[in-house]
């Protein structure tokens, strides 16, 4: 019970933070990241269907399609270890 207590908290507090940013902007980007089998898309379809906070299912935008599926530990090393000749120069 008490996971459930603080994913509820989470969840409010994202919710008045978009409110809150989409005040100042038009539009809010919001990226969810987490291990495999950790409730991402699940969340991704109960916002689809029932909405978010104060926002109707009908004003979010849900992209759930592996597009951003990439391991982060193989692209790092290579970013990391970049000859100096291939870097671009500021």
């Amino acid at each position: 019970m008490k996971i459930y207590q603080n994913r509820s908290q989470l969840l409010e507090q994202l919710n008045q933070i978009c409110i809150q940013t989409l005040k100042e902007k038009p539009r809010l980007i919001v990226a969810l990241t987490g291990l495999c089998g950790s409730g991402k898309s699940t969340l991704g379809k109960t916002i689809r269907k029932k909405g978010f906070g104060n926002f109707a299912p009908y004003q979010i935008a849900v992209i759930d399609d592996n597009v951003m599926s990439l391991n982060l530990f193989i692209v790092r090393p290579k970013i990391r270890n970049t000859p100096p000749s291939t870097q671009s120069k500021i």
